[in-house]
């Protein structure tokens, strides 16, 4: 196309316009050869927008730059995209001292490429990258976890998806799979700072919604709640006679509201019934008992009855009684008050 557009710029305006539509008849003619269905592509626009529609061509610098971003990205997809073979290795070796380096001089565009890279890679590559940068800035030398941290103002992007392979790194099945403090220290002040990698389950349930995928698709696995659930208990034993109550407290707190939003999003999908015997064996919480017992709200969506998550199929017992004798229950203590995400009400019931 850039031949014909020099060919055209030397006609004037009326043999130009009659000439660029010769040009495209040809064009999509021998398209129609090979499929149903032509395809219009950016460059046969661009020549009617400037020869027929005669809107001048742009010059700005901003296209040249999308065009080396996309050509950076498609470099270093070709680069580091495993293949299922034995370069694999050599490959993410040079891909974790890549990165790693970046991070060093604080180099965005590597960054953002590692950050697509992430995206769109099998877990169990993202894992090995993830574990790179976590032995170079968090165990070999200390203190450099700083050098790490700074880098969230300059590519957020990119830590965004460091934190989600970190968290698939560190199921805390063993003690070498427990993340390290400085990394936790790390991951909580840039939560702190743009709390954003938190509020996407928030906006979950309008987008299931709008693909019809709300209650079916569940992107939070029950399986993956079991470790963390037994690993909070464990925790809880042990601090127990530490006298380390409101600490407990604050992480039971926290677990409810966790479940709370994944449940009402519709990212988590399981029965009332599995959570409550996953949950059974952690210490009295009254947050938790409240979400376990589940919603009381209108459901905004037509195709489910109200007062239900999508996930959840059987009313709890006593749905909507009031207890006819509440002193029935006296060790059990009152309900103090919690923050709760704006919309989604509960009522509180004690688990039986």
């Amino acid at each position: 196309m850039s031949d014909i557009r020099h060919s055209l710029l030397r006609r004037d305006a009326l043999s130009a316009a009659k000439e660029v539509l010769y040009h495209l008849d040809i064009y999509f003619s021998n398209q129609l050869q090979s499929a149903p269905l032509p395809i219009v592509d950016k460059g046969p626009v661009e020549l009617l927008e400037e020869f027929v529609f005669q809107v001048p061509k742009e010059r700005g610098a901003q296209p040249k730059e999308q065009t080396k971003d996309s050509v950076r990205q498609i470099i270093f997809s070709s680069l580091f995209s495993p293949q299922g073979n034995k370069a694999d290795d050599s490959r993410m070796s040079l891909l974790g001292k890549l990165v790693s380096m970046a991070v060093a001089v604080c180099r965005i565009p590597v960054l953002e490429c590692a950050a697509s890279w992430l995206q769109r890679t099998p877990v169990v590559y993202c894992v090995r990258l993830a574990r790179a940068l976590v032995d170079d800035y968090c165990c070999l030398v200390p203190g450099s976890v700083q050098t790490l941290k700074q880098i969230f103002s300059a590519s957020p992007r990119f830590c965004c998806q460091f934190i989600t392979s970190v968290t698939a790194l560190y199921d805390l099945s063993s003690d070498d799979l427990i993340p390290p403090l400085d990394l936790l220290e790390m991951i909580v002040s840039w939560i702190f700072e743009d709390p954003s990698v938190l509020q996407v389950l928030l906006t979950l349930q309008l987008h299931l919604t709008e693909k019809n995928l709300y209650g079916r698709l569940g992107l939070i696995l029950f399986d993956h709640m079991v470790p963390l659930v037994e690993e909070i208990n464990r925790l809880a034993d042990e601090l127990n006679p530490l006298n380390a109550s409101q600490e407990i407290e604050l992480s039971l707190d926290r677990l409810a509201q966790a479940l709370q939003v994944a449940m009402a999003s519709g990212a988590l999908l399981c029965t009332r019934d599995d959570l409550r015997t996953l949950c059974s064996r952690l210490p009295h919480n009254n947050l938790l008992q409240l979400v376990i017992s589940g919603p009381v709200q209108q459901s905004p969506h037509a195709a489910l009855p109200p007062g239900f998550y999508p996930h959840i199929h059987t009313p709890p017992l006593g749905y909507g009684a009031v207890p006819a004798h509440p002193a029935a229950h006296p060790a059990l203590p009152t309900h103090p008050g919690h923050t709760f995400i704006s919309g989604v009400t509960f009522p509180f019931r004690p688990i039986r």
